[in-house]
């Protein structure tokens, strides 16, 4: 039996499969289904990994079984899976939007599930991943599903009522952050520096910044004040930013992709 199925080899399927293999994860232990025959096959030749005959025949073979479809595809799949799942199965869903009661609505039996909202990140195993589970998955399970998927990057248990606000900072968070990467590079661009090196040094602070952060333990108000001196260039800035609501303005994005996200859930 396959300790880990994955339903699904789409762009974050794909990526979970190579972050768990890159790790050491043994292709023995993991199989995959993917419905386009076309894509099955490249990313069977490409990672090595063994494709199931059906969505079904994969949870027949699997523990635990990973559904990353479109939730617009999820109901027809968990009908079409239904059957084959038994008390010892858990199903771990990172399709966003979809509670578990959804989830166990479609099933229509009581089936042990743990959702992950995981990021963009997971590529490089840098993710930033979201969890929670329902009452049917024990401890044990649950710990062992947090190891199994920490290759993919940091996982941080919460509340299922908190997803949607996982969904929002870390999920679109990314994409906040390349916004004001974006800023960063034109703005080295308009007190004169080429574009190419502009961008080189707005990525590496970025991500210097985060080493720092990381390496050193601090909270980032502690580093801001490191590299704020009276009256100097760093305050300017700031002060600049804040005038215009900066730190507002972002809260409030958040906030609003939060609230996106629970319409779509509903």
């Amino acid at each position: 039996m396959a300790r880990l199925g994955i339903l699904g080899l789409g762009n974050m399927g794909e990526a979970i499969v190579g972050a768990l293999l890159g790790s050491g994860f043994d292709r023995k232990n993991l199989l995959a289904f993917e419905l386009k025959k076309d894509r099955a096959e490249a990313m069977a030749k490409r990672y090595r990994i063994s494709i199931a005959a059906s969505a079904k025949d994969l949870v027949q073979k699997a523990k635990y079984v990973l559904i990353a479809v479109k939730p617009q595809d999820a109901k027809a799949l968990l009908a079409d899976i239904a059957p084959a799942f038994d008390k010892d199965k858990l199903v771990i869903s990172i399709m966003a939007g979809m509670t578990t009661s959804t989830i166990l609505s479609m099933v229509q039996r009581p089936v042990k599930v743990i959702r992950v909202m995981p990021n963009i990140c997971v590529k490089v195993a840098e993710g930033a991943l979201g969890m929670s589970s329902n009452d049917l998955v024990s401890g044990g399970e649950l710990d062992e599903t947090k190891k199994m998927l920490s290759p993919l990057g940091r996982i941080v248990e919460v509340r299922e009522d908190l997803m949607d606000a996982v969904t929002a900072l870390s999920g679109s968070g990314p994409a906040f952050l390349l916004a004001f990467l974006e800023a960063m590079i034109d703005g080295g661009v308009n007190v004169g520096l080429p574009r190419d090196k502009a961008s080189i040094l707005a990525v590496q602070t970025i991500k210097g910044t985060i080493a720092t952060l990381e390496a050193e333990k601090l909270h980032p108000t502690v580093m801001k004040e490191m590299v704020t001196s009276p009256g100097g260039t760093t305050i300017a800035g700031l002060t600049h930013l804040e005038e215009r609501g900066f730190k507002g303005n972002l809260i409030k994005a958040i906030e609003q992709a939060r609230n996106r996200a629970k319409e779509l859930s509903a």
